[in-house]
């Protein structure tokens, strides 16, 4: 259905607050389809290597991460996330949610809301943590694109490491998203990028997926922190606490 509606690319403008806006038709429906299947899924696993432009000695310097990522129901999550310079954890079981540093050797319990994306939400908005690519597990994707980018645009077909897929942009006056999806049965997200246009060197975030697996058998006890040995548990404060 997707490949037949590709011939007949067009684009909608119309006036919102004097802001002239396009959104193409198709872009929407590749969105659509990508947020129907992770939504369906019961459980998945997926790495994640990450780029960020940050600001150092000699003008903006890549710093890399990576991240394996695993999601069972609505209700429990883990992040192992490692870099040059961090290694941590995040352990979500639908009560409470652990921050672990394998390098300090300490831990945080945080109480947490019943549902993994809500969770997410509060622990970003109170502890200003981010779990990266999340935003493709939320059902409201597509609109949260069409609400904040006046410009969504179908670019074709493009290839990857030998994998067709489709390329979306979306823009608006202070950043540009940019995201890959897997051109097949599952149109799953393959790669995203954000260039923030408003900041000095125009910064770039760069994600790559890989290693998808898709509704795993994942044991209920993967989510579950146990301490490790000789570790100790600390108290991390809230923006409100601070």
């Amino acid at each position: 259905m997707i490949r037949k509606l590709l011939l007949f690319v067009f684009f909608i403008p119309f006036t919102v607050f004097s802001q002239k806006v396009k959104v193409d038709s198709v872009a929407v429906l590749v969105l659509d389809r990508m947020s129907d299947v992770i939504g369906e899924l019961g459980s998945c696993s997926f790495n994640l290597t990450t780029s960020v432009d940050e600001k150092g000695l000699y003008g903006l310097e890549k710093k890399f991460s990576n991240y394996e990522v695993y999601f069972k129901g609505p209700s429990k999550m883990l992040v192992q996330a490692r870099s040059d310079d961090f290694h941590k954890g995040y352990w979500y079981n639908g009560e409470h949610m652990v921050y672990y540093s394998y390098k300090e050797n300490n831990y945080s319990v945080i109480d947490a809301p019943d549902s993994t994306l809500v969770m997410i939400d509060r622990i970003h908005e109170d502890y200003e943590i981010e779990f990266p690519a999340s935003d493709f597990f939320y059902p409201a994707i597509t609109d949260d694109i069409l609400e904040n980018f006046p410009t969504v645009a179908f670019l074709g077909s493009k290839n990857i490491n030998g994998q067709n897929c489709f390329h979306i942009l979306a823009d608006n006056d202070k950043m540009t998203f940019q995201v890959w999806i897997s051109d097949d049965a599952l149109t799953l997200p393959l790669k995203f990028a954000i260039t923030y246009k408003d900041k000095e060197g125009s910064p770039q975030y760069l994600a790559s997926f890989s290693d998808w697996k898709l509704n795993p058998d994942l044991p209920d006890v993967l989510f579950e922190f146990i301490p490790p040995p000789g570790s100790h548990e600390i108290i991390i404060l809230s923006k409100n606490e601070q």
